[in-house]
């Protein structure tokens, strides 16, 4: 017995006379011969862009088995387009249904479907995280959260790539943090001023300025409205209390100047600065 769903199919390849078979080919004939009489009978269409477009998803990383199923088709229908069916002596089909060429071509890839460890653009991942850091969340708690190094946070958004995989995290922390108040999560005035500052001074966009269906479009724009401008003073005073600030936690200049994408000898130079300045406002020990 055929495990093959009752229907159009069942009534020809198996030979099913039931009524719900029966019922299936009537409809289908009924359909047939209105569509003929109106001239818009197109039982068939070409199979070449539908092998191509299979092809662009699985070199995107997305396997035949994901493709059918966001196509909502069977994986056998596919394989018979890409390489034929070989146990029948078929070679790769020249014309498949409409119906199943337009539910392939409505595929694209997307972080829902594409294999966790595929490379792909890391446009909306860094749109997402400078988001976060311009509502005044520290790096440190981003990369924490993230499970990630403060090294590796920042080679990540200096990378024009990421992991599919990575793109998901960013993405689900971006949906549970962009309305939370940072203050209210552990982080201090300081460190929240900090962030908001190192964004404004780099100008990274809001959470506001970016739409869903925006944020990991390259081409897209951010809606920032009118920005606030820092004055040049004002800039460099935020860059000294940055630099300050990493210099007391320990951090080295090399690491400080690749922080904030400055020149070592720009971030030597304020280090030196601001220890001479310790130095001189530091009292003097009383006389014995």
């Amino acid at each position: 017995m055929s495990e093959r769903p009752h229907g159009y199919a069942r009534y020809k390849l198996d030979g099913c006379r039931c009524y719900t078979c029966g019922w299936a080919v009537a409809q289908y004939n009924d359909t047939r011969d209105h569509a003929r009489r109106r001239g818009t009978w197109q039982p068939w269409t070409d199979a070449e862009p539908v092998r191509v477009h299979i092809c662009r998803l699985q070199s995107c990383g997305m396997g035949l088995r994901t493709i059918a199923a966001a196509a909502g088709v069977d994986r056998k229908r596919l394989q018979g387009v890409i390489t034929g069916r070989p146990e029948r002596g078929t070679g790769p089909q020249a014309k498949v249904r409409p119906a199943l060429a337009a539910a392939v071509l409505a595929v694209e890839p997307t972080l829902n479907n594409l294999a966790a460890s595929t490379v792909i653009d890391a446009t909306g991942t860094h749109r997402r995280l400078r988001a976060l850091v311009a509502a005044g969340w520290p790096q440190h708690h981003l990369a924490v959260r993230l499970g990630m190094t403060d090294t590796n946070f920042s080679a990540m958004l200096r990378g024009d790539r990421v992991v599919v995989r990575t793109a998901r995290a960013v993405r689900g922390l971006y949906d549970e943090l962009w309305r939370a108040d940072p203050r209210q999560h552990g982080v201090d005035a300081q460190a929240y001023s900090r962030a908001r500052s190192h964004a404004l001074r780099l100008g990274w966009a809001p959470v506001g300025a970016w739409d869903d269906d925006t944020i990991d479009n390259p081409a897209a724009v951010p809606d920032t409205g009118a920005p606030q401008q820092l004055s040049r003073n004002e800039r460099a005073a935020v860059r000294r209390k940055e630099i300050g600030h990493l210099h007391a936690l320990g951090v080295s200049d090399h690491e400080i100047a690749q922080r904030l994408g400055m020149e070592y000898s720009t971030v030597r130079a304020i280090v030196t600065e601001l220890r001479t300045g310790e130095r001189r406002t530091r009292p003097a020990k009383d006389a014995a």
